[in-house]
């Protein structure tokens, strides 16, 4: 690791160019390129290894730590971090009864929404 906490500093390919002219190009709507995958787990959950996991796949491949800097700089550039911390959260929506399911989904679909525009 250096001094900076920097793995590297690499110029944009073509695609992230193209990617990166479609996140700035409103930047009051979604960007088009942000995916979110939702699945339902069942059955006891081990939060400390599913966390434990997702650090470890981000250690291994440094693509998925990739930050594109483009102010304050001459040329749009990834910067890839040594390390970076997961932005994790956990939600508990059990407080909405079962009985009042259609404020579960609301809630949950509020959420999605918040973390999509984040």
């Amino acid at each position: 690791m250096t001094k900076s906490g920097l793995a590297d500093i690499l110029p944009l390919s073509p695609l992230q160019e193209g990617l990166l002219f479609h996140a700035l190009y409103d930047g009051r709507a979604a960007d088009v390129y942000t995916a979110q995958i939702f699945f339902d787990l069942d059955g006891p959950l081990d939060r400390a290894s599913l966390r434990a996991a997702v650090d470890a796949l981000l250690r291994r491949h440094a693509n998925l730590r990739v930050a594109i800097r483009h102010t304050q700089v001459s040329q749009p550039v990834q910067v890839i971090p040594a390390q970076v911390e997961v932005p994790w959260s956990e939600v508990d929506l059990s407080e909405h009864s079962d009985s009042d399911h259609i404020d579960q989904v609301a809630e949950l679909e509020r959420l999605q929404a918040a973390d999509r525009m984040r």
